[in-house]
C-alpha cells in the first residue's frame, strides 16, 4: 500500500485508501454498530376461522376414452379446522393528561392520545355453515394510543378460507378473520453495551511537535492493525473512514469514537487541520481557529457547573451552557453521567437548539445524559435533545440519552425531537412552532434508552442522515419520520420498542398542515409529494421485540427500505393507508413507489400486512393505489396468524393497487408454535394491477395460499360480473396439507402454479373469470382421508389452461378424483361456461383404467367445453397410456 500522504488547506488525503478528511458543516454517515442484547418478547394470538360447506352440483366420472359413462359421487368432505377465539389486542394504558404532543405546553392540558388509524380493529368474514353469507363485521377497535405522533396502526388481520368448495352445495369461502397483537413488557435494566467493532485503518501519524500542516508537510503514515471485522460490517462502504470522516466538520467537533486511541489519533488529525482540539474531560471552554480564521467555541457543560457524577442535578448547569451557545459553536459533554432531574423545563427539553445554524452537540465516550424527570405518576415531562428551526446544519454525535426509571406509561418526552416546517414556503400565520426549515441535520451513533415516546422523531426536516442509532425500551417508535424529505438512515437497532422499530407516516388533510395545534407535530400533508418523507433510504434495520411492526410506512413516497430483519414483532412490516372514523385515528393516503428489499422477518403474528385501513375501495385512487411499490428478497419464518396478508375491508369492492411481490419465501413449521387465524398462510385479497412473481410457502400443517378479489366474499353471483383485477401472478407454490384456492375474481393472467401434499384439494378455482394458466401442477393431493382433488374447477367462466399435471400414488381416501368440473347450482351459476383445457396429464399409482376426471352434467353442467386428458396407472399389471377429448365443443 503506498503510505503517502499530502497536506492540502482544509483537506488531508491518505494515498492507498481513498482518504479525504474535509472541513465542512456535514457529518458522514458511519457503520452501525452491533445490537444490544435482545430482551423478552411476547405475543397475544387471536382468529377466528370458519367452515362452510360448497356448491351442490351433479357430476359425471369421465371413463376411459368415453364421454359419458355411469355416474359416480364426486362430492367429497369439507375441509374443517377447529375455530379460535379472537383476543383483543392490548397496550399499556395511557394517561391523557401526560401522553401528549409535542406542541401543547407542559403545563397546558394534553391532548387525547390517538389510537391507531384502523383502530387495532379485528374482524373476520363469518360465513354460515350452509354456506350463506352473514353480513360483513366492522372491525372493532380495541385500542392502541399512538401517543404523540400516532404512527402505529395496528392492523385487523382475517382469519383463513377454511371452506373447500366441493360439489354439496352453495360455498363462500371466508377469507376474513381476526388477529391481536399484545404488546410486551421491556427489560429496565440498561442493556450490556455491544462491542465496537475493531477494524485496520491508516491513520496520519503525529509528529513530535503536532503543528498545523501546511502545504508543503509530508507527515508519515501508520497503520494500526486489529481483528478481523465481523462480515456485516465489513461490508458496508461507510466503514472506519466514514467514522473518521464524521468526525471532522467545519466546527471541529470531537468524533463519535470509543475507544481512547482512536480518540487521540483523531485529535492530532484535528489540529493538523487547525480545528479546535478538546480534551476527551475537556474541563474548559477553548477557542481557536481554523483553517478558516474563523474563530470556533465548545461550550463544555462542566465549566456552567456540571458534575457528571450521576448523583448531582446537573439541570441547572446544562441549561445554563444550553443557553449559551450560539450558531457556529458547539456543545460538549466530556465524560461523565450528568443526571437532568428538572420537571417541564424551558423548551420542554433538557437541551434545546431553536433556531441555531452551524452547531454541534457531542457526547465524548462514556458520557450519558440520565433523565431523571418523570412526574409522581411516573410520565415523562420533557424531550432529551431538542431541534427546532429555522436551522441548518446542526449535527448531535454520540449522544446517550437515559431515562433513569421506566415510564409507567407512553407519555410525553423523546429521546431527541427535531421540528421543521414541512414546506420550503414560510409557516401561515398563526403557526407558532418552527420558523422555518430544519436541513443537514446528522444524527450520529445515537442511544436512546427507556424514552416515554420515541427514540428519535424528526418532523418537517429535510436532509436528515441518522447512522447508528440505536432505541432500546422506547414507550413508542424506535425511530420516527413525519413529513420529511430526503432521510437517509444507515444503522439501526430498535429492540424491545412499544410501537413501530422504525416508522415513515405523514397523514393526510386537504387543508389543515398540522394536527394537535399550530405549535408542534406531526404534520399533515394535502397530497402525495416529496414531504412525505420523500426520497428517502433506509438500510442495516434491526428490530427485536416488542409491539406493533417492525417497519412501518403510511402516506409515504419514494421510500426505499433494505436490509430488514425483524423478530418477534407483531407485525414484520406494514405498508397501509388509513382514513380516521372516530377520536384518535389517523389518514394516510396510499403510499407511492415504496420499495423494500432482502428482508428477513421470523417469529411475527403477521409477516407482512399490505392494508387499506377503513377504505372500502369505492373512494378515489388516491386512497388505495400504492403504484410502483414492492417487496423483493423476502424471508418469512413462524408466523401465526399470516405470513403475508393484504388486509381491506370485508367489503366486495375492496382495492389494493399496484404492488410488486417477487421472490417471497414463507416457511410455517409446527416446531415454531401453535398459530391461528391463517395458520402462517398467504391472503392476496382485493389486489388490482399488481404483479405476483414467485411466491412460495412450505408448511408441515393445513396453510392455505389464498387468491381472492375482495375482503369478502360474494353471495348470489352472477361470475360474468366479476370486475376485472389485471393481475399477473407466476409460481405461485404451496408445499404442505393446505390447498392453492383462488375465488371470486377476474381477469388474471397465470403463468406457474403448484401444489404438492395436500390433505384435500391440491388447487380449486371457484368462481373465476377470464384467466389463463399456463401450468397447474398437483403432486401427490388427498393425503387425507376425506375426499383428494387435484384440480378442482367450479363455476368458471372464460377460463383457458395449457396444462394440468396431477401425480398420484395409490393413496385413496373416501374419495378421488384428478380434475373436477363442476359446482353448478341454480342458487348460483352453471359449472362452467367458455372452459378450455388443452392438456390434462395424469400419473397414478393405482390399479385402475379410468381417467378419474370427472364433470358435472344436467341444466347446470358446463357448457361450451373441453378437456384433452392423458392418463396412465402404474398399478395395473400392464400399465399404459390412455387418451380421450371430452366436452361438448370441438377444439381449435
Amino acid at each position: 500500500m503506498d503510505k503517502r500522504a499530502y497536506g492540502m488547506s482544509g483537506v488531508v488525503a491518505a494515498a492507498g485508501i481513498g482518504l479525504a478528511l474535509v472541513t465542512g458543516p456535514g457529518i458522514s454517515a458511519a457503520e452501525p454498530s452491533a445490537s444490544d442484547a435482545p430482551g423478552p418478547s411476547s405475543s397475544s394470538p387471536s382468529a377466528g376461522a370458519s367452515n362452510a360447506d360448497a356448491p351442490s352440483s351433479n357430476t359425471t366420472p369421465l371413463q376411459g376414452s368415453s364421454a359419458t359413462g355411469p355416474a359416480r359421487d364426486g362430492s367429497g368432505a369439507s375441509d374443517t379446522s377447529a375455530d379460535s377465539d379472537p383476543a383483543t389486542d392490548s397496550e399499556p394504558a395511557t394517561d391523557p393528561v401526560t401522553d401528549r404532543d409535542e406542541s401543547d405546553d407542559p403545563a397546558d392540558p394534553e391532548p387525547e392520545v390517538p389510537s391507531d388509524a384502523d383502530g387495532d380493529a379485528t374482524g373476520e368474514v363469518p360465513v354460515e355453515p350452509d354456506g350463506d353469507v352473514t353480513e360483513p363485521r366492522e372491525p372493532e377497535p380495541t385500542g392502541g394510543a399512538d401517543g404523540d405522533h400516532g404512527s402505529d396502526t395496528a392492523v385487523s388481520t382475517p382469519s383463513p378460507a377454511q371452506h373447500q368448495p366441493t360439489p354439496t352445495n352453495a360455498t363462500n369461502a371466508p377469507v376474513g378473520g381476526s388477529n391481536s397483537a399484545s404488546g410486551t413488557d421491556v427489560e429496565t435494566d440498561r442493556p450490556t453495551e455491544p462491542a465496537s467493532p475493531s477494524v485496520e485503518i491508516v491513520v496520519i501519524a503525529e509528529p513530535a511537535d503536532p503543528s498545523p500542516v501546511s502545504e508543503t508537510t509530508t507527515p508519515e503514515v501508520a497503520v494500526i492493525a486489529a481483528p478481523d471485522v465481523p462480515e456485516r460490517l465489513s461490508a458496508q462502504p461507510a466503514g472506519i473512514v466514514a467514522t473518521l470522516l464524521s468526525t471532522i466538520d467545519a466546527t471541529g467537533a470531537p468524533g463519535p469514537v470509543e475507544s481512547p486511541s482512536l480518540w487521540a489519533v483523531l485529535a492530532w488529525v484535528r489540529r493538523q487541520l487547525g480545528v479546535a482540539t478538546i480534551s476527551q474531560t475537556g474541563n474548559q471552554s477553548t477557542t481557536s481557529a481554523t483553517t478558516s480564521t474563523a474563530p470556533v467555541t465548545t461550550i463544555n457543560v462542566k465549566d456552567y457547573g456540571a458534575v457528571g457524577d450521576g448523583i448531582t442535578d446537573d439541570s441547572a448547569a446544562i441549561k445554563a451552557a444550553q443557553a449559551a451557545l450560539s450558531s457556529g459553536e458547539r456543545l460538549y459533554f466530556p465524560q461523565g453521567n450528568y443526571r437532568f432531574a428538572q420537571q417541564q423545563p424551558a423548551g420542554n427539553a433538557a437541551v434545546l437548539l431553536k433556531g441555531l445554524s452551524n452547531v454541534t452537540v457531542e457526547f465524548a465516550p462514556g458520557a450519558r445524559l440520565l433523565m431523571d424527570n418523570l412526574d409522581a405518576a411516573g410520565h415523562g415531562t420533557s424531550h432529551g435533545i431538542r431541534i427546532e428551526g429555522s436551522a441548518s446544519h446542526v449535527a448531535i454525535i454520540n449522544p446517550t440519552v437515559e431515562w433513569v426509571t421506566r415510564p409507567s406509561a407512553r407519555s410525553f418526552g423523546d429521546g431527541i425531537s427535531v421540528l421543521g416546517w414541512p414546506s420550503d414556503s414560510p409557516p401561515p400565520a398563526g403557526w407558532t412552532g418552527s420558523t422555518g426549515t430544519v436541513q443537514f441535520v446528522s444524527i450520529v451513533n445515537a442511544r436512546v434508552v427507556n424514552a416515554p415516546q420515541t427514540g428519535a422523531v424528526v418532523m418537517g426536516a429535510s436532509d436528515v442522515t441518522v447512522t447508528n442509532f440505536t432505541a432500546i425500551g422506547t414507550l413508542a417508535d424506535g425511530l420516527h419520520f413525519n413529513a420529511n424529505r430526503r432521510v437517509t438512515v444507515d444503522g439501526l437497532v430498535a429492540q424491545n420498542t412499544g410501537d413501530d422499530g422504525l416508522a415513515f407516516v405523514t397523514y393526510y388533510d386537504p387543508t389543515q398542515q398540522w394536527t394537535y395545534g399550530p405549535g408542534d407535530g406531526p404534520f399533515n400533508q394535502a397530497g402525495l409529494g416529496e414531504w412525505n418523507n420523500g426520497g428517502s433510504v433506509a438500510s442495516h434495520i434491526t428490530v427485536t421485540g416488542g409491539s406493533a411492526s417492525g417497519v412501518r410506512v403510511q402516506g409515504g413516497y419514494d421510500i426505499t427500505i433494505s436490509d430488514v430483519t425483524v423478530t418477534g414483532k407483531d407485525y414484520g412490516i406494514q405498508l397501509n393507508s388509513a382514513k380516521a372514523v372516530g377520536p384518535g385515528d389517523w389518514t394516510s393516503l396510499a403510499s407511492r413507489d415504496i420499495h423494500f428489499s432482502d428482508v428477513t422477518i421470523d417469529g411475527a403474528q403477521t409477516g407482512i400486512v399490505l392494508a387499506t385501513n377503513n377504505i372500502d375501495g369505492t373512494e378515489a385512487s388516491m386512497w388505495w393505489d400504492f403504484g410502483g411499490s414492492s417487496f423483493t428478497d423476502v424471508v418469512i419464518r413462524g408466523s401465526k396468524n399470516w405470513s403475508l396478508a393484504v388486509e381491506t375491508p370485508a367489503v366486495t369492492t375492496s382495492k389494493f393497487a399496484g404492488i410488486t411481490l417477487r421472490n417471497v419465501y414463507a416457511e410455517s413449521l409446527a416446531a415454531s408454535g401453535p398459530t391461528v387465524g391463517g395458520n402462517g398462510g398467504i391472503l392476496l385479497a382485493s389486489l388490482r394491477d399488481s404483479v405476483i412473481d414467485g411466491v412460495r410457502l412450505v408448511a408441515d400443517h393445513p396453510s392455505d395460499v389464498i387468491v381472492t378479489g375482495a375482503g369478502a366474499i360474494r353471495g348470489a353471483l352472477d361470475v360474468a360480473g366479476l370486475p376485472s383485477a389485471n393481475l399477473t401472478i407466476d409460481d405461485l407454490v404451496l408445499e404442505g396439507p393446505g390447498r392453492i384456492l383462488v375465488q371470486d375474481i377476474a381477469g388474471v393472467t397465470f403463468g406457474n402454479v403448484s401444489s404438492s401434499g395436500a390433505d384435500g384439494s391440491a388447487v380449486v378455482l371457484y368462481r373465476v373469470k377470464d384467466a389463463s394458466f399456463e401450468n397447474i401442477t398437483a403432486y401427490l393431493p388427498g393425503r387425507g382421508t376425506g375426499s383428494g382433488y387435484g384440480v378442482q374447477i367450479l363455476q368458471v367462466y372464460d377460463l383457458d389452461i395449457a396444462n394440468i399435471t396431477v401425480t398420484m400414488d395409490d393413496h385413496v381416501g373416501t374419495s378421488w378424483w384428478a380434475v373436477e368440473l363442476g359446482g353448478g347450482n341454480p342458487d348460483q351459476d352453471v359449472a362452467g361456461q367458455g372452459v378450455r383445457i388443452e392438456n390434462v396429464t395424469y400419473v397414478s399409482g393405482r390399479d385402475d383404467v379410468d381417467s378419474d376426471i370427472v364433470v358435472q352434467g344436467g341444466p347446470y353442467g358446463p357448457v361450451d367445453w373441453y378437456i384433452n386428458a392423458q392418463w396412465r396407472h402404474e398399478g395395473e399389471a400392464t400399465p399404459q397410456w390412455r387418451s380421450a377429448t371430452y366436452g361438448d365443443t370441438t377444439p381449435l
